[in-house]
């Protein structure tokens, strides 16, 4: 869809030795990254695909390699989905601190072929981004969620309460103001307006249950990747049913990249990811 060329990269984390071409873990790696490459061309015979292997830490090899693609994509293996993505993973150090947008898919997801959506988290303004971008190219209906939570006055202000109904349309109203300026943008994607009374963490999860894509914001870069990805990101990826794509405020965008300057990044490393 996006007229660029994929890279299955494969980052070998054991020790260099003197002879990698007679290491068995070296030749399993040239085999697993060999069949990966393969596996791309018959999905999609026409794309152009190259693939490599290259010796580093895994997490720290895709976070630099991000610098030069438009977009990372990392998969877990194993039955227990983004339940087994635990602190320290390679997925959440890419996923917290990668200078692209980040693509977490699990083993055995497949799209949806009919009512086709995507579902964005509408609190930051790089998810929305991102998601009207990812709408427009796939040609499919864009779900905005607003979650909001009635905060209750902790003592006598002088103000008159609101009704639910008014907190209500109030968020509605913040919701519409925020997707106004994306809308003109993208005059050809259909959105679908979602402001509701429930936490962003539930609200996101249900709504990927039966989405394609859901799209979330991360925080600019701290030291520890989980603060980088904020909470409620954190709490989603571990839970989410489709693909989730991670975007951040600054650094590149793939849909936005001249062409000649994006590249999309696939990623098998030794623990599995």
């Amino acid at each position: 869809m996006r007229g660029v060329g994929l890279c299955v990269l494969h980052v070998f984390a054991g020790a260099p030795l003197v002879d990698l071409g007679h290491g068995l873990d070296w030749e399993e790696a040239h085999h697993a990254v060999e069949d990966a490459h393969r596996r791309a061309e018959k999905i999609a015979p026409e794309l152009h695909v190259r693939s490599q292997v290259v010796l580093g830490g895994p997490a720290e090899t895709l976070i630099r390699r991000s610098a030069e693609a438009g977009l990372v994509v990392l998969g877990k293996r194993g039955r227990g989905g983004f339940r087994d993505l635990l602190a320290g993973s390679v997925a959440l150090q890419v996923a917290g601190h990668a200078l692209c947008p980040v693509v977490l898919a699990h083993a055995g997801w497949r799209p949806p072929i009919d009512d086709r959506e995507i579902v964005v988290g509408a609190d930051r303004e790089a998810a929305l981004r991102a998601a009207f971008a990812e709408a427009d190219l796939r040609g499919v209906r864009l779900r905005a969620i607003h979650a909001w939570r009635p905060i209750m006055p902790a003592g006598p202000s002088g103000l008159t309460p609101m009704t639910f109904a008014e907190l209500e349309q109030n968020e509605e109203k913040t919701l519409a103001r925020t997707l106004a300026p994306w809308r003109e943008r993208h005059p050809g994607v259909r959105v679908v307006e979602s402001a509701m009374c429930d936490s962003s963490r539930h609200a996101l999860t249900e709504a990927s249950r039966t989405a394609e894509l859901l799209v979330i914001g991360a925080r600019e870069h701290f030291g520890d990747y989980t603060l980088a990805l904020g909470t409620t990101a954190y709490a989603v990826v571990h839970h989410v049913a489709c693909p989730v794509l991670i975007a951040r405020e600054h650094g590149r965008h793939h849909v936005d990249e001249p062409e000649e300057n994006r590249a999309v990044s696939g990623s098998a490393s030794s623990d599995g990811l």
